[in-house]
C-alpha cells in the first residue's frame, strides 16, 4: 500500500511538473524575441514641409507588445537641416548618436546637442531640432502614438532668425 501511494505521488508530481513545463514553453513561445532586419530601402527623404534642408530617416520602427507600444526612427540631418516647429501628443525622446546639433523649446533658448545628449520634449511642447550649422547630426527619436495613432503634429517651420540663434 505504502509503495503504491509513493508511486501515485511520483506520477501525479510528474504530470504537474510537466504541465507546467509545457506552460513554461507556451508562454516561453508567446513572449520570443522578435527581430526586423533593417530595410534601406523603407527610409524616406525628409519632407520639404516638415523639414529645411537635407534630412533622411532611416527605415522606422515599432516595438513593445505588438509593437504598438512605443515607434521611432534614426534621422540624419546634413549640417544646417532642421524639422519644422513640431509637437507630439505623448512627447519624445531624442538621443544623439553623432554630429553637433540643436534643439530649442519655443520661449526657451537654443541649446547645443552633442553625442550622447539625452532630450525628453514633454507631451505638446511645441519644439524643433536638427543639426548645427557646421555640423551633420544624427539622432535616434523615439515617441508612443496617442488614442487616435497620432504621433506628430506639424507646424511651421523655423525661420533663420530662430535657428541661428547662439546655443546655450
Amino acid at each position: 500500500m505504502k509503495k503504491l501511494f509513493l508511486l501515485t505521488t511520483a506520477i501525479l508530481a510528474l504530470g504537474v511538473q510537466g504541465a507546467y513545463a509545457q506552460d513554461a514553453e507556451q508562454a516561453k513561445e508567446e513572449k520570443a524575441m522578435e527581430l526586423r532586419k533593417f530595410d534601406e530601402a523603407k527610409g524616406f527623404v525628409g519632407p520639404e514641409d516638415y523639414f529645411t534642408g537635407e534630412v533622411k530617416v532611416d527605415e522606422p520602427f515599432s516595438s513593445g507588445d505588438e509593437f504598438k507600444d512605443y515607434q521611432g526612427a534614426m534621422v540624419h540631418f546634413e549640417a544646417g537641416a532642421r524639422t519644422a516647429w513640431h509637437t507630439h501628443p505623448k512627447g519624445q525622446t531624442i538621443y544623439i548618436v553623432s554630429g553637433e546639433g540643436r534643439a530649442q523649446s519655443e520661449g526657451e533658448p537654443v541649446r547645443k546637442l552633442l553625442p550622447g545628449d539625452v532630450v525628453w520634449f514633454p507631451a505638446d511642447e511645441k519644439h524643433w531640432h536638427g543639426a548645427a550649422p557646421g555640423s551633420a547630426m544624427s539622432h535616434l527619436a523615439i515617441q508612443s502614438a496617442n488614442e487616435a495613432g497620432d504621433v506628430v503634429t506639424w507646424l511651421e517651420q523655423v525661420s533663420d532668425e530662430d535657428y541661428t540663434q547662439e546655443p546655450q
